[in-house]
Parts: structure tokens; sequence; C-alpha cells
């Protein structure tokens, strides 16, 4: 079959590439698409800003995103620590202050 014939005659009772026996899903395995960004390597020894969740280096004394100091904050009625960025005790529901 020429070129031309290949080109122009479809795929009418013919094997495509896709119908060779390979799942559609296999003819790219192996090969690294660079267009997908890589996840950036985790990061160890961060310490989450008890405001606002952001990772921080250890040792930092307020937080590089918010300012927020680094000491979790604690409810005002039970003591229990606040999650990041909560508006109300999980414990006793008490809002924070």
């Amino acid at each position: 079959m020429g070129m031309f014939e290949r080109l122009f005659s479809g795929h009418h009772g013919k094997r495509s590439h896709h119908d060779s026996g390979y799942r559609n899903d296999d003819h790219h395995r192996g090969y690294r698409d660079d267009r997908v960004p890589q996840q950036p390597p985790a990061q160890v020894n961060q310490i989450p800003c008890p405001s606002c969740g952001t990772a921080n280096v250890p040792g930092a004394r307020y937080c590089h995103q918010c300012g927020g100091g680094m000491v979790a904050a604690q409810c005002a009625k039970c003591s229990a620590t606040l999650a990041p960025g909560a508006r109300f005790c999980g414990g006793c529901g008490q809002p924070k202050s």
C-alpha cells in the first residue's frame, strides 16, 4: 500500500496503530511527559504555622507567610489546642478569642 493510500484510506476494515494489541494507555508507557510538572520533594522537618498552616523551618518564632506566632493557640475556656485557621474550639465549641 502506498503512502497516499494509507493516508486517505481511513480505517475502514483496517487496523490502526491503536488496534494493534496494545491498550490505549500502554502505547506511551516508558516515556516521560515533560509537560506535566513534577511534584516537589517532600519537605522534611517543616513545622506548620498554628494560624495559617504554612510550613516553616524549625526554630522560626514567627510564620514567614502570615507573621503569626509559631506557638499554637489555645482555647480560653478548655485550654485545648486550636487547629490552624479554626474559628471555634473543636473540643468545647467556644469561639476563638
